[in-house]
């Protein structure tokens, strides 16, 4: 197998350097000799050396100019140049880096520093083609798109799966701003982005950016942007990554949540509508007949009682227990269905607290700034069960001396508030647990279109914040939110 020997470009005017230093680097290297400035760029432009091997001091152009121009070619830009100089001062060691030489050596030449500076050279030159490569091949074969550009948003380059994602051909891009991917009303916010990364030099994370298709249609993207810094100078890369086929899936996720909570809603709308019924049949059919009952006992006890006094002791007794069928039967009424929900909210929340209060011996004070709230009775409902739920909860758990209720309407909505002074608790470990109970007041109020938020510290109460639209549509809700992404 034959091995291909590195290029090395001399340039000198003088014949005779070229001669001697030509022969000395034959045996190791493929030389290539010009006795000119302007004839070593256009060898160099015709084919890429290696390595250049420069003179410093030539007369139509000197070195630093010649060194210049090469750094100015986009073929040879990143070709190392080492400077040949008869000075060794500071200064001419200064310029000669400051033109972009990667090493320099002094005459006469000591052939065996030479071999070694310049192998070295080689050696870092391909390890970084190498890796250049390797990241060419990366950057073109990921599955995210990539764009180069410069501060001012100029493209760069592109790679192959941008130009699919966008739809342009690379050579329809390299030169235009990169604002022709984004749509018009997101071009200022963009470019203040761009900015603020160059001043920070980090990476910057923008989830669910809308990018534009050559043919003028939207898709969603994530998008990475990074300061990157290049034998050009300082480039701005851009990751992007199409998240379409995500963000459908997340919608289509969201609208069979949202279902799920409809049906739920549905279910217990159902039950609440079941629950009264059987309240009332209950209260109506059961508790006449136990009235009826009682009425009867009190007509034996008055006409037959005076004669018989076992009668009369036997019905007594026989009314204490219809009397305790009777309560049973208000209080199962009133489990399934407070009657004071037929009032209306306002009415119904004042029975929740003095019940409250009457039964746990914990004061409970309800505030509310309108008493005619127009609720419809399935909100209204919700709001009392979930408030219900709340003192519930309190009285089990909380160890508190005192309950504020708060309901009051801003524009379309109702928000309502319970908070107590009692032990409080650490939300994020009941969290952990699942609590049944907190969880179906979440559902309770996403059903409907709102929200409860719960806030609680150990040691210094509990507070649940709910808010729900007094009308709620969500065809609108559902429109609105697809067009904010």
């Amino acid at each position: 197998m034959i091995v291909k020997k590195p290029l090395i470009l001399l340039i000198d005017d003088t014949p005779a350097n070229l001669l001697t230093l030509g022969g000395m680097l034959a045996t190791d290297f493929e030389v290539s000799v010009a006795t000119s400035g302007a004839a070593g760029l256009a060898l160099a432009a015709q084919a890429a050396p290696d390595l250049i091997l420069l003179d410093v001091m030539m007369t139509e152009m000197d070195g630093y100019e010649t060194c210049r121009r090469l750094k100015q070619s986009e073929s040879v830009r990143n070709v190392p140049v080492i400077f040949i100089t008869a000075r060794g001062d500071y200064e001419s060691e200064a310029r000669c880096f400051a033109e972009g030489a990667v090493d320099f050596v002094t005459k006469p030449i000591n052939l065996p520093v030479l071999l070694v500076r310049i192998k070295t050279h080689l050696a870092q030159y391909n390890q970084r083609r190498s890796l250049e490569a390797m990241f060419r091949n990366v950057v073109e074969f990921t599955p995210d798109a990539f764009i180069l550009a410069t501060p001012e948003g100029q493209i760069v380059s592109i790679n192959a799966r941008a130009e699919l994602l966008f739809g342009y051909d690379a050579p329809e891009l390299i030169g235009q701003p990169v604002e022709v991917l984004i749509p018009p009303r997101a071009h200022a916010s963009h470019i203040y982005q761009r900015d603020s990364n160059l001043d920070s030099h980090l990476l910057s994370k923008r989830p669910s950016v809308m990018c534009r298709h050559k043919s003028g249609s939207e898709f969603p993207a994530d998008i990475s942007l990074s300061p990157l810094q290049t034998d050009r100078g300082t480039l701005m890369m851009t990751v992007v990554r199409d998240v379409s086929e995500r963000r459908n899936a997340q919608l289509a996720l969201e609208e069979s949540s949202q279902r799920l909570r409809e049906l739920a809603a549905q279910n217990e709308a159902v039950r609440e509508a079941d629950k009264k019924h059987i309240a009332r049949e209950v209260h109506d059919e059961l508790g006449q007949v136990l009235t009826a009952l009682r009425m009867d006992i009190s007509l034996l006890s008055l006409r037959f009682g005076a004669l018989d006094p076992a009668l009369l002791d036997k019905a007594q007794s026989m009314k204490a227990l219809v009397d305790r069928a009777i309560q049973g039967v208000r209080n199962v009424a009133m489990n399934l269905r407070p009657a004071a929900l037929d009032m209306g909210l306002v009415p119904a929340i004042e029975w929740l607290c003095s019940e409250f209060t009457k039964y746990n011996n914990i004061r409970c004070l309800f505030h509310v700034e309108e008493e005619n709230i127009d609720l419809n009775e399935t909100r209204a409902v919700v709001v009392f069960r979930i408030v219900q739920e709340s003192l519930t909860n309190i009285s089990r758990y909380a160890n508190a001396s005192q309950v504020d209720i708060t309901l009051s309407c801003h524009e379309n909505e109702l928000r309502a508030q319970v908070r107590d002074n009692g032990r409080g608790f650490d939300l994020p470990t009941v969290k952990q647990k699942k609590s049944l109970g907190l969880l179906g007041m979440h559902e309770r109020a996403l059903a409907l279109g709102g929200v409860l938020e719960i806030t609680s510290t150990p040691g210094q109460g509990t507070k649940i914040d709910l808010s729900i639209p007094i009308k709620f549509d969500r065809r609108r809700t559902d429109h609105d939110s697809t067009a904010n992404r």
